[in-house]
């Protein structure tokens, strides 16, 4: 049996070559304008799910990396800080073996508490450091000044304790890896509290220079009044001359050492030599604890630190490889693609030629 082969079967098999060397050829060119290989996922499923999942792992590396290099960076400013806050804190306790030995004067005295007090502000200005907009001692309450010193000396602590486990900060440095990043005011500087003596009615009690007993009370319209509690005179001196009649004392760290010693020293300079030194000499314990602690801090970051760096190397190595990777699967080869356009395009001249010849063609040319 003989197939007949009409004239628009064969004029339609023309145009279907001519369009697929058109499509072939359009395809050629797209890959060498982007320099990819895939452009749809249709050109090479497999290829193009793993481009997918490359490009994915590769997005997580990228921010890996940045939370790392954000981490080390803030790292390293706690543990300048700490660097800082012991060389204060050895000042400070020089100062206070200085003043323990008992044969300063007055004067000399004076002067070392001066340069504690100023310590001391220091200590506070250190400890409210903030990096990247956040307070780095507060804890987990990063926007709260850490440390206050209100009007009593007291230099208190607002940011999360660190017995409060929520007062971490971590970030991610690897798939499901985190690092804890902070650490705790209390922690590395401590703090220091007077709690004022009430009387039973719950009156606050101040001393005179003399060290007579003073009530403070609140009248009705907010004013306050003060009279002495022997014999219930009224005070007539001035109110910011008063102490506060001290109930008890809370304190911990290098900032309730450096307070202890600056309040022995004003005890010795009002005469209570006895008890001040002893007072003195029991925070040249605390200094050396203090001390422990913040080096204690240091080591345990700078071990932190060492895993970033690490991390750091991980990142890069694998970053490298998917890199690689990506390329295999995804980029031209420029000497074989150009080849393959060349091709393409010769291909489908020769498809528009023989397709323009055919279709001139009638009988009369086989007469």
């Amino acid at each position: 049996m003989v197939d007949r082969v009409s004239t628009s079967g064969k004029y339609a098999q023309l145009v279907a070559d001519m369009q697929q060397n058109l499509i072939n050829y359009n395809r050629i060119t797209a890959q060498l304008t982007s320099g990819h290989k895939v452009i749809n996922i249709t050109d090479d499923p497999i290829a193009a799910v793993n481009i997918i999942n490359t490009n994915r792992q590769l997005g997580q590396i990228d921010t890996f990396s940045t939370n790392v290099e954000m981490a080390k960076s803030e790292l390293s400013t706690l543990d300048d800080l700490m660097s800082l806050a012991t060389g204060y804190l050895q000042s400070a306790w020089e100062r206070a073996v200085q003043a323990s030995n008992q044969t300063y004067g007055n004067d000399s005295l004076e002067a070392i508490k001066v340069e504690i007090d100023e310590t001391i502000k220091t200590m506070v200005d250190l400890a409210n450091t903030e990096y990247n907009d956040n307070y780095i001692f507060g804890g987990a309450n990063t926007k709260t000044v850490p440390y206050t010193i209100d009007d009593n000396g007291n230099i208190i602590y607002n940011g999360t304790p660190y017995d409060n486990p929520d007062y971490i900060r971590q970030t991610e440095v690897a798939d499901g890896v985190f690092e804890v990043i902070n650490t705790t005011g209390d922690r590395v500087f401590g703090y220091y509290e007077a709690v004022q003596e009430t009387t039973a009615d719950g009156k606050n009690v101040f001393t005179d220079a003399d060290g007579r007993r003073v009530i403070e009370t609140v009248e009705a319209d907010g004013s306050k009044t003060y009279a002495y509690e022997d014999d219930g005179t009224a005070y007539a001196g001035d109110a910011s001359d008063l102490k506060v009649s001290v109930a008890e004392e809370n304190y911990s760290g290098v900032m309730g050492a450096m307070k202890l010693l600056s309040n022995s020293i004003q005890m010795i300079l009002d005469g209570d030599t006895e008890a001040g030194y002893e007072q003195m000499n029991a925070t040249l314990d605390m200094f050396d604890s203090s001390l422990r602690m913040i080096t204690e801090e240091q080591t345990k970051f700078g071990g932190v630190y060492n895993r970033l760096e690490m991390t750091t190397s991980t990142l890069d190595t694998n970053n490298t490889n998917l890199t690689s990777y990506l390329s295999e699967i995804q980029d031209v080869d420029l000497t074989t693609a150009i080849t393959d356009w060349y091709m393409a395009q010769y291909a489908y001249q020769a498809s528009l030629q023989v397709s323009s010849a055919s279709m001139g063609m009638s009988l009369l040319n086989y007469l």
